[in-house]
Order: structure tokens, then sequence, then C-alpha cells
């Protein structure tokens, strides 16, 4: 566990310690970038196919087919980027406090939702299916007496690792803190 020195999150407090930074596992990047694959070979075989079958389209419209396939390469890139931006700043940072998941939803908008750790009253890990198993990725179900009922943060690597964490955590709440909630149930 590596603990940051500097504030990495609006709201975080002077004397709170970063237990824990991390992003959906690298393969949710992996399989978005797969896709975004694809549409460079859409680019590249058609690039290939009117050069090859259709010569007189590349000869005559060459210019406006270059430009087309200019802009066609400027929205993969920014694809590309806006894909990098959306993973690179979708984190969920555990504290000796609270839980906070930054979600980003779109390039100018994001989502800072956060738990305190008083509030937990069960954390669950679930891996479901063959790659998320091989991979140890999987979602973590945090159950809490507040508003929301359930945070659930999707696909994060290692679920179990992060459950006992949160759960420690919990545990090494001063005891008061754990009374009064325990107090409030009866």
């Amino acid at each position: 566990m590596q603990i940051y020195k500097s504030l990495l999150f609006p709201g975080q407090q002077a004397d709170e310690r970063i237990h824990l930074v991390t992003r959906q596992h690298w393969m949710v990047f992996a399989a978005k970038f797969a896709v975004w694959l694809m549409f460079v070979a859409i680019l590249l075989f058609t690039d290939w196919a009117v050069g090859r079958y259709l010569p007189v389209v590349k000869s005559d419209y060459g210019e406006l087919l270059k430009l087309a396939e200019s802009v066609y390469f400027m929205l993969l890139i920014l694809g590309l980027l806006i894909i990098w931006i959306m993973y690179y700043l979708n984190i969920l940072v555990v504290t000796n406090e609270r839980i906070v998941d930054i979600t980003q939803t779109s390039l100018l908008s994001h989502t800072v939702s956060e738990l305190h750790l008083s509030r937990i009253e069960d954390v669950t890990a679930e891996v479901k299916g063959l790659l998320p198993t091989f991979l140890n990725y999987g979602n973590l179900y945090v159950q809490t007496a507040g508003e929301t009922e359930r945070f659930v943060f999707d696909r994060v690597p290692d679920p179990a690792r992060l459950n006992k964490l949160i759960l420690d955590l919990y545990e090494a709440l001063p005891a008061e803190q754990r009374e009064n909630k325990d107090s409030l149930k009866k």
C-alpha cells in the first residue's frame, strides 16, 4: 500500500491518508481499444479497396478522398483520446476515513461520490465470468445505511483484496464511531 502525501481529490482533508487509488481493470480499456482498432482497420481497408478496385475514383477524386481520410483519421485520434481520458479520470480512492468514487461521465462532466467508512454495513466482491476470473477483476458492492443504499464499483482489479482493505479500515475506526452506528440500528 502506498500512501500519497499530496492532495489527490476535491475535499481531501489534510490529515486523511490515502491507502489505495485504483481505476477500472486494464481490460476495460483494452476492450474499448480493440473496438477503436476495428475503425482503424476500416480506414486501412477502404483505402486499399479504393486503390485496388476503384482506381478511377482515386484518380478523379483523389483530393476529396484524401480530405475524407484525413477527417476520419482525426476523428479516430480524437476517439482514442476520449477513450483514454475517460479511463484515466475514473478513479476510486480509499482513505482511512472514506471511499471516494470519481466518475468522469463525459469530457466536461464528472461526479464525485463519497462514502464514509463508518456508514458501511456490508462489502461484497463479485467476480463473474471466464475472463474476469482469469484476470482477477470484478465488481465491488458496498452496502450503506445512507441515502444511497448500495455503491457499485464496476470492474475493479482484485475486488477481494479491495473488499478486505475496506473491511480492515472499517475495523480500524475508533470504537465510538462503530458503536454509534450500532446504536442507530437498535
